[in-house]
This record gives C-alpha cells, structure tokens and sequence, in this order.
C-alpha cells in the first residue's frame, strides 16, 4: 500500500526566509493535513486559532530551515480498499475494508479491519514484500506501534464551530441562559439575559 499513501511532497517557498533550506530534502514525518495549516501560516493567518478543526501541524519551520519545538514521533493514514477486488476476495464488507497505517520512519504497522497486524521494516524492506507481522523477532516493534495506532484511535475528537478562544470566552456563560418563568418585569433581570427575546441581543 505505499505508493497509495506515500504522496511526494515538493514545496517552493519564495521568502528570503526560506533560503536556508532551498533545494534541501526534508526527512520529518509530515501528513497531508499539514498543508492547511501550513497555507494559513503563509499568508500570515493564525493557523492556531483554526486549530479546532485543523488537525495537522505547519511545515512553515522545516521551509525555513528551523528545528521545530516538538514534532510528531509517528505518522498515521487510513486507508479505504472497498473498491478494491481482494475486497470481494475476501469477503469483506465496504464499511469493513479499511486499513489503519502508523510509521516512526524506520518501521511500519498496517492493522486492517478484522484481520492481524502487518509489520514492515522500510530500512531493509521499502517495497513493504516483507510482513514481519508474525516474527517473533519483531514482537516489540509490532507492540508498539499497534499501542501508537490505538493512542491515535483514541485522540479527543476536533470542534468544528467553535475555536478555543471562543469556548474559553463562553465559560459559564450558559449558565446565565434559559428560559424565563415568572418574570413579571424585564427590568429587573440584566439585559443579557432578556434582550435576545426582543430581537435586540446577539446570538
């Protein structure tokens, strides 16, 4: 499955910023969904206040040559063969034929839907015709990734609505909100908590 998942990534960044690392090759486990942030981050935007539905990481400090803060030990993608013919070959559903790929660079652990783990050493095997999966040998290696894939399984899932800053301003405010019952004069309540009936109150 690697050239369905290993995508060539060439980036040309016209900044003088960039010089330091024009024409270099850049060896950091990098994501598909770098690339929106990585735009935001180009056009001065804050990529981190989009953060609530971006979940990957800018390539902004790798184009310009800087060793970034922290950065991904593993890199993760899915894959969907349902279209595939060993799908019907073995009997699998749609909805079941998916794959779950985790790598740190040097290895790689294919888990498909219903079936054991695949294990692959992409120094000495960067075709992946090689599954370690059963190796004894390789019993750590293949615990754990399959530990990695699962931790990723179990990441908190992304807001799309609402950034962080905006959910830390809302803090307790809903609990100033509902519906009134037996007020008798508006005036006596602040109002925010009235205004929105009349049409006067954002939303």
């Amino acid at each position: 499955m690697t050239p369905s998942v290993k995508v060539p990534l060439i980036i040309y960044d016209p900044c003088p910023d960039a010089d330091r690392a024009r024409g270099s090759v850049c060896e950091a486990l990098v994501e598909t969904i770098d690339l929106a942030p990585t735009f935001l981050d180009a056009l001065r935007a804050d990529s981190q206040e989009q953060s609530h539905r971006l979940e990957g990481c800018s390539l902004i400090p790798h184009l310009r040559g800087e060793t970034p803060a922290s950065w991904r030990s593993h890199a993760f993608s899915e894959y969907d063969y349902s279209m595939l013919p060993v799908a019907a070959k073995l009997g699998i559903a749609p909805r079941n034929a998916r794959l779950f790929m985790v790598t740190d660079g040097r290895w790689k652990c294919v888990q498909p839907v219903g079936f054991r783990p695949l294990l692959y050493d992409l120094a000495t095997d960067p075709n992946e015709f090689l599954d370690l999966g059963q190796d004894p040998a390789f019993e750590s290696e293949r615990r754990r990734l399959v530990a990695a894939l699962g931790e990723w399984g179990l990441r908190p899932s992304q807001r799309t609505t609402r950034s962080e800053r905006q959910i830390i301003e809302a803090r307790g405010r809903g609990q100033r909100k509902g519906i009134l019952v037996g007020v008798w004069d508006e005036t006596e309540l602040p109002a925010e908590l009235w205004t929105k009936y009349l049409g006067q109150g954002g939303g």
